[in-house]
């Protein structure tokens, strides 16, 4: 959920968006949804792991470009108590999915009041779902892959005491594999390689807010600040984001429509490019559409969903563009 490139498919949305009140589950007991998408996804950036983009020639451009075809299951289990204001869960939240933030979790969720309600959640370390260059700075030869791992927890408060305002704060541990950043360059001791380490926690705070236009219409501001300590100082950051949720529900369609803009300040200067010290500015636009009940089955649901973003850094090597287009049928088992 905190890489430097993230996946526009985190997009795909499992579940209609709403803060309206609502109970945790219709009914007590076991659920299940699972959602199977397929799609098209092209970028440009240099920590992409495509075999076109095994080699750079040098650092002063942001990689080749690549796409392909991708296939990808969403999913997630619940149990809810008879009382309907506890529920356990396994799997991928609404709220990270409505906001375009992917992770898998185990949580937990207590509903306070028929708006108020407290998540904690852990998600853990799930090998082969990331990866990223070894040393994304080595020239005319063949980069290796490693993996790049996630895992933390988060705690929300959604509605605070009834109220529109839903704050969060997520703790999250960045650990790469076989971190060789600089190595090429100067050597695996040396001070410069050692500041270009990118294992780093990570803390993230979050506002949100719910803004009702009619019955129909709703918008969802909110502002986050992540925070970077890394073990190689050039990779200590500072994150402000800005984002947009627009939703719109008529009968069984959904239409959300996210806007994103975020600027990244590092701390560190970067041995590199210079000793320049990085600044990121990104824009992220993506669209879903979800038809829920489609043809009258029972139960299930449609999605299609088209996304964009583009980061904008002062050292081209980090600049960075990707799409997606995708449609995904889901099912609820009750």
């Amino acid at each position: 959920m905190f890489k430097r490139v993230s996946s526009l498919l985190c997009c795909s949305m499992l579940f209609s968006f709403t803060a309206d009140a609502r109970p945790l589950a219709e009914a007590p007991g076991w659920s299940a949804t699972i959602n199977l998408n397929v799609g098209y996804v092209s970028g440009q950036n240099q920590f992409s792991t495509d075999d076109d983009n095994q080699i750079t020639d040098d650092l002063n451009n942001n990689g080749k470009s690549s796409s392909s075809a991708i296939v990808y299951p969403l999913l997630r289990v619940d149990y809810t108590t008879q009382d309907l204001k506890n529920q356990f869960f396994l799997g991928n939240s609404r709220e990270n999915l409505g906001r375009a933030q992917f992770q898998y979790e185990l949580g937990y969720t207590r509903a306070i009041s028929d708006r108020s309600k407290i998540t904690a959640a852990y998600f853990p370390e799930l090998p082969l779902l990331n990866d990223t260059w070894a040393d994304p700075y080595l020239v005319g030869s063949a980069r290796q892959k490693t993996d790049e791992n996630y895992q933390g927890g988060r705690l929300r408060f959604e509605s605070i005491a009834d109220s529109p305002l839903t704050l969060e704060y997520v703790y999250a541990n960045r650990t790469v594999d076989n971190e060789q950043s600089g190595v090429a360059l100067f050597g695996a001791n040396s001070a410069q390689a050692k500041a270009l380490d990118r294992n780093a926690n990570l803390h993230r705070l979050i506002a949100e807010t719910f803004v009702p236009l009619s019955r129909k219409w709703f918008l969802a501001p909110a502002v986050a600040y992540t925070t970077a300590k890394a073990d190689g100082s050039a990779n200590d950051f500072d994150q402000y984001t800005l984002r947009l949720t627009s939703i719109y529900r008529s009968g069984p369609h959904v239409f959300t429509l996210n806007t994103e803009y975020g600027q990244t300040k590092y701390s560190g200067s970067n041995p590199v490019f210079d000793m320049q010290t990085q600044k990121d500015d990104k824009i992220s636009l993506f669209g879903i559409y979800v038809f829920n009940e489609p043809f009258g089955w029972k139960n299930t649901m449609f999605n299609l969903l088209g996304g964009y973003n583009n980061t904008d850094s002062n050292i081209t090597f980090y600049d960075s563009k990707g799409g997606i287009a995708a449609l995904g049928f889901g099912y609820r088992f009750k």
